[in-house]
């Protein structure tokens, strides 16, 4: 099929790539002439495993392109996929103004047939809007529409296309739907994955999911609160409550709490959602409310910990992405921890294996900061050590580099070090909930 990508993004890009090697000619627009350059020259402008690779071979094989140009971009195009951002504005409700421009493009320049699928996350309506948006410029009745939510985890999104979950399909369209099987049916064979509801159905299924998701972060870090005052330890309350199968393991994990670059705009976005229909959000704004406290909270333990004053102290910190595996620190808990305590401290080492750069323009504003190449390159002059992101090299450190921090003190922000054998080593263990 020919088929159409606008927005080279995490969600375009991955999308485009993974059509592409399935012999498909895809054409990914984007606006950004220099981020077109260098995907025509096989560079990827994020991190993300196995897309570099993947993006070569379908170069090679003449099988994917880049354009600025909606003209050259949809001159042959069967399918539209909307892959742009939609970023919260300060009252939570989503910036849709991307997605508004690129459906003025898309109506002048779309002249015989071909189905427009949103795949950008939006609030319930957005795709009726935008079809009203559309038919003002293009009159065209074979021009459908449908909602297509994505579901990539970043870090693993090639894994997720390729393998995944659900495939939501927003469309009441019988036309709409076998294209949509036809994309979608190499990914689709072992098991029917497709999942057709109506467009404001699919719109809600993408808010609900990262929502309730990011509700259970909220939920197990307020358990694990409860476990500091109690003799309860948060590994064991989280194992038993995740074999559970009505409630499951995943996102049980207690730590700073939630960032990135959806789970904190969608939370918002789905309470906005709720607001503007005259409705209460109790659960959801609960979870938004906890997630702003379990940082704070998490923050003030340091500082309760430390026997010295903080201005005193250099600080060791890993990890600056939100998660790993990705050098995106959009909402990233280890960047907001730094801004909070830079003022009172005397100055930061970081480390990250991939996400120092995208950190650097984040904190450039910040001066006694300094990045580091080697995760011990500074433990010597650093009085304690705190980890923000639980990158698998973080997880069985060097215990004698350890005991080389002034204060034999480590603030476990993700839990994912093995506690019994740092104490064991005479440093002082803080996780979160143990």
């Amino acid at each position: 099929m020919n088929i159409t990508i606008v927005g080279s993004g995490y969600v375009g890009l991955v999308t485009g790539a993974c059509l592409a090697e399935l012999g498909n000619k895809v054409t990914c627009i984007d606006t950004n002439k220099s981020v077109i350059k260098k995907l025509e020259s096989s560079v990827v402008p994020f991190h993300e495993p196995g897309l570099g690779s993947m993006l070569q071979k379908a170069i090679k094989n003449s099988c994917i392109k880049f354009t600025t140009s909606y003209k050259h971009g949809l001159s042959e195009s069967e399918a539209v996929f909307v892959c742009v951002g939609t970023p919260s504005k300060k009252n939570g409700s989503p910036n849709l103004d991307y997605v508004s421009d690129v459906f003025i493009s898309l109506a002048k320049n779309m002249e015989d047939h071909g189905v427009i699928f949103i795949k950008s996350t939006v609030p319930v309506g957005t795709n009726k809007k935008m079809q009203s948006l559309f038919r003002k410029y293009n009159k065209n009745p074979n021009i459908k529409f449908a909602s297509n939510p994505e579901f990539l985890k970043e870090g693993d999104a090639i894994n997720d296309f390729k393998k995944p979950d659900r495939i939501i399909i927003g469309s009441d369209d019988i036309e709409v739907q076998k294209i949509s099987n036809r994309i979608y049916k190499p990914f689709n064979r072992q098991s029917n994955r497709m999942i057709f509801t109506n467009i404001e159905s699919a719109e809600l299924i993408k808010y609900a999911a990262n929502s309730f998701l990011a509700t259970k972060i909220s939920f197990i870090n307020e358990v694990a609160k409860l476990c500091e005052k109690t003799n309860a330890n948060i590994d064991d309350v989280r194992h038993g409550l995740g074999s559970d199968p009505r409630i499951g393991p995943q996102f049980l994990y207690p730590g700073l709490g939630y960032g990135g670059s959806c789970f904190p705009k969608d939370v918002k976005g789905l309470i906005h959602t709720f607001s503007s229909m005259g409705l209460d959000s109790m659960v959801v704004n609960a979870a938004d409310e906890a997630n702003k406290l379990q940082l704070k909270y998490f923050i003030e333990k340091i500082k309760k910990s430390v026997s010295k004053p903080l201005n005193e102290c250099n600080i060791l910190l890993w990890g600056l992405s939100f998660k790993p595996e990705t050098d995106d620190v959009r909402e990233s808990l280890a960047i907001k921890l730094i801004k909070n305590l830079s003022p009172q401290v005397k100055s930061f080492y970081l480390y990250d294996p991939v996400a120092s750069l995208n950190a650097k323009l984040e904190l450039n504003d910040i001066s006694n900061i300094h990045f580091i190449k080697r995760k011990y390159s500074k433990i010597e002059e650093c009085n304690f050590l705190i980890i923000c992101t639980e990158w698998k090299e973080f997880w069985d450190p060097n215990i004698s580099e350890l005991k080389k921090l002034k204060d034999k003190k480590v603030f476990d922000g993700r839990n994912i070090l093995d506690q019994q054998a740092i104490r064991d080593a005479n440093i002082e263990y803080y996780g979160v909930g143990r």
